[in-house]
């Protein structure tokens, strides 16, 4: 299997509950590369990408489509749909290269 890069949105209760670090954190522990930003006009949609090897790419992502709730803030994961948008890393609020640069709540459980 080759390298693929993914592009998708999340939609769910995805804002205001630490989901940019726990998707984050999680790509980071399956040696991903990946980014995540908020929608600002759609408070229950995060637009999201990942890379990597393509096996360990789908299994992430099927695994936070049946997983539902990721961490101790509820973060909810209800949908994941494919986006034909492609952006690069960079252009992530978040990333797998900046996670450790944003001051988090220290509170909060990863199930990722």
């Amino acid at each position: 299997m080759g390298l693929v890069s993914k592009f998708f949105e999340v939609h769910g209760k995805v804002q205001n509950v630490m989901f940019r670090q726990t998707f984050i954190r999680g790509a980071i522990k399956r040696r991903l590369s990946g980014g995540a930003t908020n929608d600002p006009e759609n408070k229950g949609k995060v637009l999201c990408m990942l890379k990597g090897e393509e096996n360990l790419v789908e299994d992430y992502i099927n695994f936070l489509e049946q997983k539902k709730v990721i961490n101790s803030w509820h973060a909810t994961v209800d949908k994941i749909i494919q986006s034909k948008e492609e952006r690069s890393l960079e252009d992530y609020e978040v990333t797998t290269q900046n996670v450790d640069h944003f001051k988090w709540s220290s509170d909060v459980e990863m199930y990722v």
